[in-house]
């Protein structure tokens, strides 16, 4: 009897130990188990998280929470048709859910279809009128199809819903400033010489305004140099050519000889892969004679910063003018608030009349600058810059600027 009570009791052990090693293995297949391991693996094993949700809804399948990320996993790699079936599913059996309302919406918006994803925002807005949540979302889908004031319109039918809906109150600012298509600017700037001029003074006065197609400016330069006032008239623009491409075209006139009388200027600008941007352009300058002036830049897009080098060169009989800048643009916490630094270095030909010798004139100038967003409406710019030019073979001359500018978008 002794030894059959230790018998029994010798495979009970054994059966106890058995399933106490189950139990971790049904713990891994639980589907929160499941769930919460999908949602931990990395972008490259996407297809593993899949498996693991399909897993984890054999065991639960009314586990809606897991679907909807399903469906998400599969919208990121395209698959938009298993995407909108594993969404349907939830919304078959939970037309009330507004998590997977708002994942189809966002399947329809990336695969291209905002008419079908404005459908599903007025079928939540139908089904849950109070919600802000519905409006919001169809404001997005506006904004992403360029119908701003749509945009605005309903982000406001969110905000009436819920004054302190923080979503749709940052979304209404955003829409705010680009709804502002206008501005006007003013710009001021001094320029001393430590010898041959007296100081120089600058007023610009601009209105810009943004079209569809592209931004134009009209700028009127108001100078004095050399003890006399001068005029001259500029218009820019800045036309979308397609996908990555834009142009700078420039024209100006003046009557008066400081300026030349006539100028323009035309550069096309390509953005390349890995935040790379490159131009090549010229500017034509009509004084009693035409001189064009041939540049061309590099840029790259690195963290919060733009880093260029701009080459400028002009053929003349005596020889070609060269000169090159590095510059800088660091980016704090808009796009239009950062601060710039540039260091630049020119040689020009110069043949005096005295003489058949060619010189070669040197310059070297760097400058430091800023602009600073105000609020929604107005930015503050200011720049110094330090310039060290050759006037004769071993003689020089230091010339500063100073600018300050205040500019009002509308």
């Amino acid at each position: 009897m002794f030894a059959m009570r230790g018998l029994q009791g010798s495979a009970g052990m054994r059966l106890g130990l058995a399933a106490l090693a189950v139990l971790p293995l049904r713990a891994a297949e639980d589907p929160d188990a499941l769930f919460l391991k999908a949602r931990s693996l990395p972008k490259e094993r996407r297809e593993e998280a899949k498996a693991l949700c399909r897993k984890a809804l054999e065991r639960s399948p009314d586990y809606h929470d897991i679907r909807i990320q399903l469906a998400r996993y599969c919208a990121w790699d395209s698959q938009y048709d298993e995407a909108r079936r594993e969404i349907q599913t939830v919304l078959t059996r939970s037309p009330q859910n507004a998590e997977a309302r708002e994942a189809a919406i966002d399947i329809e918006v990336w695969s291209d279809h905002p008419h079908a994803a404005l459908r599903l925002c007025e079928e939540g807005q139908a089904r849950d009128a109070k919600n802000p949540l519905w409006p919001y979302r169809r404001a997005r889908v506006l904004k992403s199809l360029n119908d701003l004031p749509g945009a605005y319109a309903a982000v406001q039918s969110a905000l009436l819903l819920d004054p302190d809906h923080q979503p749709s109150r940052l979304l209404r600012d955003d829409l705010k400033e680009l709804l502002q298509r206008s501005k006007v600017t003013l710009d001021v700037a001094y320029e001393t010489y430590d010898k041959t001029f007296d100081p120089w003074k600058t007023v610009s006065m601009s209105l810009g305004h943004r079209f569809d197609l592209g931004t134009a400016i009209l700028r009127v330069n108001r100078v004095q140099r050399f003890d006399t006032w001068g005029t001259q008239v500029e218009a820019d623009a800045y036309p979308h050519l397609g996908e990555g491409t834009y142009a700078y075209l420039n024209a100006g006139h003046s009557e008066h000889s400081i300026f030349p009388r006539s100028s323009y200027g035309a550069e096309l600008y390509h953005n390349f892969p890995a935040g790379i941007e490159a131009s090549l352009g010229l500017r034509h300058l009509v004084f009693s004679e035409g001189v064009t002036i041939y540049t061309g830049s590099l840029s790259k897009y690195h963290g919060n910063g733009l880093y260029s080098l701009r080459l400028n060169s002009t053929p003349s009989a005596v020889g070609s003018s060269l000169s090159g800048a590095l510059s800088a643009r660091l980016y704090q916490e808009d796009a239009d608030t950062y601060f710039t630094a540039s260091v630049g270095l020119g040689v020009s030909p110069d043949q005096p009349a005295w003489s058949a010798e060619i010189l070669r004139l040197r310059s070297r100038k760097a400058s430091l600058g800023f602009q600073k967003r105000l609020d929604r409406a107005w930015i503050l710019s200011g720049s110094a810059g330090w310039e060290r030019q050759e006037v004769l073979a071993g003689l020089y001359r230091t010339h500063w600027t100073y600018a300050m500018g205040v500019e009002r978008r509308f």
